[in-house]
């Protein structure tokens, strides 16, 4: 059985790509037989441009990379009330692209103004696939207690102290 560990941004410019693409690098180095699993697409541009982790990837490494959804797919199914359907073709499509991985880097949805249902989904995904949950966050100018405060505060929302969960700080000048 696979190690699955989901990054999950707590906020818009944390370095998602950039802690994702570094976890990766790492695991390379170990010799650890890693998948890739983006469940939906998030292009920057919107739409359904293709996504920038999952072009990275494919076009730098020869890890599997399954193909995410796309996002207009998956309003589509949100909106119509069929987020049983989204959680059963994310599923599905997990299971047909990590079969041979050690480890299965999950990367989460970032919370914007125009996908806010990305938190909830995030969780969702987590605890369907079981999945260690690491939040990708940057400091910025709080004070570690402030960061602290902010960290609490967003475990709260993915089941609190029951829900394992680690900080993932990225710099993000």
């Amino acid at each position: 059985m696979s190690r699955i560990i989901m990054l999950i941004p707590t906020g818009t410019s944390v370095g998602l790509t950039s802690v994702s693409l570094g976890v990766i690098r790492a695991m390379e180095r170990k010799g650890v037989r890693l998948s890739v699993f983006k469940p939906i697409a998030q292009p920057r541009a919107g739409g359904d441009a293709p996504d920038q982790t999952t072009t990275i990837v494919r076009a730098n490494s020869t890890l599997p990379a399954a193909e995410p959804l796309k996002m207009s797919h998956v309003e589509s199914l949100l909106s119509s009330n069929q987020k049983d359907v989204l959680m059963e073709e994310i599923i599905a499509n997990y299971h047909a692209n990590t079969k041979d991985a050690e480890v299965v880097l999950v990367e989460g949805l970032v919370p914007t103004r125009k996908h806010q249902f990305a938190q909830s989904l995030n969780y969702e995904i987590a605890k369907t696939l079981n999945a260690e949950i690491v939040f990708v966050m940057s400091q910025g100018t709080d004070t570690p207690e402030q960061l602290n405060e902010r960290i609490e505060l967003t475990r709260s929302s993915f089941g609190g102290a029951k829900t394992p969960t680690s900080p993932a700080l990225s710099s993000t000048n």
